[in-house]
């Protein structure tokens, strides 16, 4: 009987065992599996079809071409799209180095007030869909436009913005911020000790910022341009707002238009899509490459002084300047695109223009009918990006638990593996789906999920993705890994620790994580356009096929309804974390008091002196 007994609890040991190893082992393999799902799997279908041009055909074949590749280069329209890609993506950089530049250096100088606002406002820029603001543009400077009707314009006054200049100012307004935010932080590394040295060498303030300052900014400078190239060269946004209009042909339009064309071109959208790829990391790779060749480090100043004067007393004869300069930046980035937005929805009929009889609000109650496919899609979207971003929260706090805390060779390929997520285009991404899940070889599976609100939703998973992991990621580092070892002491698994510990203490970063990845969906547009099932589309597609259509106005109508969504989450989201804050500290004031208590009744407090002294 001893024996069973002894056999028993051995046998019961060894599963727990097995239990708490696969409890260790469950981020590595989870995260495996999910990134090989949603990002991995379609790349290599993506890659596959560009190399074996008939593998997905009914009749599959696997002899390998590169004529398909080489048509890239070889065909007209093709180059024509590649090269106005790349050239427009350069313009768009410079511009984006000088606007993000100019805001950083003039925000890093004004007074905390104002340096916050501005810093909101950049904000508000980011996150603005990039075809609303080129539709909003388009509604500006058309023929017949707002500025047209405005200010009585002739014919063709606006034909140099319908051009690779005015494509390329639009996105350098874009995608300034990704060169501000980047800059912005460096400013504030820089210590004070080079310039104070300058200064005593009798260094000017323009020799003090070209030979000081701006050689420490490189690496800022150069993270934020890539960035912006990439952006600009990636983005399908402004591309399929303009492009229709414009006859510019661009990359990613190509990408959409081989995909979209009867019969489809599944050979050539994939080849350009590789095209698309290898582009954008060799401008990443150039940032690595220029950045190895030389030292960047900076001495920031440890010691707390007054600089008070400095930042406001010496500097302030630029204040206006700086003023001014970033009002103007902001109004041309967003807040001129979505007036004119909300001023067409308001338009009864839009040739009328500005009269006093042409404002109604029809156009947002013909937007929501009930039975219209506006209001239908925007229930959709709704629905995508609210079961979506619940997904990516866990999804995202479990992988950024692995790649923080977990130093395996399995965390560094998911590391390598999500920053290399972040530099592919969102209409390659969802190209790769096209590929991966309509293949001939899931038949037999029952596993051909395009078409499907399944596959949708995974295309909308795998861009949120990688962003929720970088903000956990930024919240997970600033936890101390001793309160984690304390944990595994006390015998915590995995899961208990992620989800009883970790999950506590980073509850801000998952709320906004979530605003994140539901802002992002609600007006996604490449996936949405390559991927919703026949007869929903999703509210972006509805959007940018009612300004196809030239709606304008009811297109603008469902923008703004949309932002309004958006920014009705958005304060419930800051909403809840409020609320969590408050709570915190109530508890925290509780557990005071409580102490206080205790300590009165052992050593009673007699006076006020005692009680502001405890």
């Amino acid at each position: 009987m001893k024996k069973i007994l002894r056999s028993g609890s051995m046998i019961i040991s060894s599963n727990k065992k097995l239990f708490v190893r696969f409890g260790e082992k469950f981020g590595e393999v989870f995260g495996i599996i999910a990134m090989t799902v949603i990002v991995v799997y379609p790349l290599a279908a993506l890659l596959l079809q560009s190399i074996f041009p008939h593998i997905f055909d009914k009749i599959s074949s696997i002899t390998p071409s590169l004529a398909n590749l080489l048509s890239v280069f070889t065909d007209k329209s093709n180059f024509l799209a590649l090269s106005n890609s790349i050239i427009i993506g350069l313009l768009a950089a410079v511009i984006a180095v000088i606007l993000g530049t100019f805001s950083s250096i003039a925000i890093h100088h004004m007074p905390d007030a104002a340096a916050n606002i501005f810093n909101s406002l950049i904000w508000i820029a980011f996150f603005m869909p990039s075809y609303v603001i080129a539709e909003g543009w388009m509604l500006l400077m058309q023929d017949g436009g707002i500025l047209s009707q405005i200010f009585g314009l002739p014919f063709g006054w606006s034909a140099w913005f319908f051009t690779r200049y005015g494509l390329a100012l639009i996105m350098g307004l874009r995608f300034f911020t990704y060169v501000y935010f980047s800059m912005h932080q460096a400013l504030k590394n820089i210590g004070t000790e080079l310039l104070n040295a300058g200064k005593i060498g009798g260094a000017t303030r323009s020799q003090l910022f070209f030979k000081v300052t701006l050689p420490l900014l490189t690496p800022a400078l150069l993270a934020g341009a890539s960035i912006a190239f990439a952006e600009g060269f990636g983005d399908f946004g402004i591309a399929a707002a303009i492009t229709p209009n414009s006859h510019i042909p661009l990359l990613t339009y190509q990408i959409y238009s081989s995909l979209n064309q009867d019969p489809v071109n599944y050979s050539v959208a994939a080849s350009l899509s590789v095209i698309e790829v290898l582009v954008t990391s060799a401008a990443i790779g150039l940032q690595f490459m220029i950045m190895r060749k030389k030292s960047y480090v900076t001495t920031p100043s440890f010691k707390k002084t007054d600089n008070s004067s400095e930042k406001y007393g010496n500097k302030c004869r630029y204040y206006s300047i700086f003023f001014v300069g970033m009002v103007i930046i902001i109004i041309l980035s967003f807040v001129l695109p979505l007036m004119s937005n909300i001023c067409a929805s308001l338009w009864k009929v839009w040739s009328n223009g500005i009269n006093s009889s042409n404002w109604t609000f029809a156009h947002y109650r013909d937007a929501i009918q009930i039975n219209g496919d506006g209001y239908a899609s925007l229930l959709r979207s709704i629905t995508y990006s609210a079961i979506v971003a619940i997904v990516a929260v866990p999804f995202a706090v479990i992988l950024a638990y692995q790649l923080i805390f977990k130093h395996s060779l399995t965390s560094k390929f998911l590391n390598i593996l999500n920053m290399s997520t972040l530099a592919i285009p969102g209409v390659v991404l969802a190209a790769g789906f096209v590929f991966a899940w309509n293949a001939v070889w899931l038949i037999p599976l029952n596993l051909v999920l395009y078409g499907t609100p399944i596959c949708l939703a995974m295309a909308y998973l795998a861009g949120a993705l990688p962003y929720s992991i970088r903000l956990q990621t930024g919240a997970l580092s600033t936890l101390p890994p001793n309160l984690l070892k304390s944990a595994k002491a006390f015998g915590a698994n995995n899961m208990q620790i992620i989800f009883k510990i970790i999950v506590p203490l980073v509850s801000t970063t998952t709320i906004s994580t979530f605003f994140m990845s539901f802002a992002g969906i609600m007006f996604e547009l490449p996936a949405a356009s390559l991927l919703y099932p026949p007869g929903q589309p999703p509210f972006s597609v509805v959007v940018q096929s009612r300004f196809n259509s030239s709606d304008w106005s009811n297109g603008s109508a469902l923008t703004i309804i949309g932002i309004l969504i958006v920014f009705l989450v958005f304060l419930l989201t800051r909403s809840v974390i409020w609320f969590m804050g408050h709570t915190k500290l109530h508890l925290s004031a509780e557990k005071i008091i409580d102490t206080t208590n205790v300590t009165s009744e052992s050593n009673p407090v007699q006076t006020v002196e005692d009680i502001k002294e405890f």
